[in-house]
């Protein structure tokens, strides 16, 4: 009998706060989809008559050290929110000055990850959709290649041994790549001079997957630019050996 009370009191409770605070029910965090989950979604849903947000993004479950795993899903999590409070005053001050129509093409902002690889380094990526008017949105990537034993964010630099000049490497495969193709990509003072120090990429089936954001090196219409390298010809350059393994 006290059971069935309980039950009766949190499903009025749920009542209530869907009548309350709606859209605080639209913030949709899953930690417990299935426990051995080394990644988990983190959903945010609004919908204004100006701005259609879906958000998805991963919150990471599986780091031996917790503390940076919490850092890591902070700076997710605080970086999407910072980007949607952002468009949201953008879309509410366009929309709501006077005289301005309803949107027939409302504002919208969506996102989805993808993880890549799960072994020695957890390795994903988050594309950031946002369109705000014009021809076409845009995409933003942001990849997060993290050590799984320590929990600390890996660059491109902490892939390889000390002294090892990667960039000349992987900079000669790149314009190799881009010279079977010249059309499709720029040329001259626009066109690719090098990977950075911050530059993007992922690991997926034994490989190294450097990418570059749309306008970077390309036309739009040649979307996300990737260069697929094999992790197995750097040899014995690489600090981790396992992610060789597909």
């Amino acid at each position: 009998m006290k059971l069935f009370n309980r039950l009766i009191i949190t499903f009025i409770t749920i009542l209530e706060l869907v009548h309350i605070c709606p859209q605080a029910l639209l913030i949709n965090f899953q930690p417990n989809i299935v426990e051995s989950n080394c990644v988990v979604d983190k959903k945010i849903t609004k919908d204004y008559k100006y701005l259609k947000i879906n958000v998805k993004i991963p919150q990471i479950n599986c780091l031996k050290n917790k503390e940076q795993e919490k850092v890591i899903n902070n700076e997710i999590s605080e970086w999407t929110e910072m980007w949607i409070m952002d468009v949201e005053k953008l879309a509410k001050d366009y929309f709501g000055a006077p005289k301005v129509e309803e949107p027939v093409f409302p504002y919208e902002l969506t996102s989805n990850y993808i993880v890549k690889n799960k072994n020695e380094i957890l390795s994903l990526y988050i594309d950031y959709y946002q369109y705000t008017g014009g021809a076409h949105g845009i995409t933003t990537r942001k990849s997060y290649n993290i050590d799984m034993d320590k929990g600390n964010k890996i660059k491109l630099a902490n892939l390889f041994k000390e002294n090892y000049d990667y960039k000349c490497f992987i900079n000669k495969i790149i314009s190799e790549e881009i010279s079977k193709n010249p059309n499709n990509y720029f040329q001259g003072k626009d066109g690719f001079k090098g990977i950075s120090e911050e530059q993007g990429f992922y690991i997926e089936d034994g490989n190294l997957v450097v990418y570059f954001d749309y306008y970077e090196i390309a036309p739009y219409a040649f979307g996300m630019p990737e260069f697929k390298i094999p992790l197995k010809i750097f040899k014995d350059n690489l600090v981790y050996d396992k992610i060789l393994n597909k």
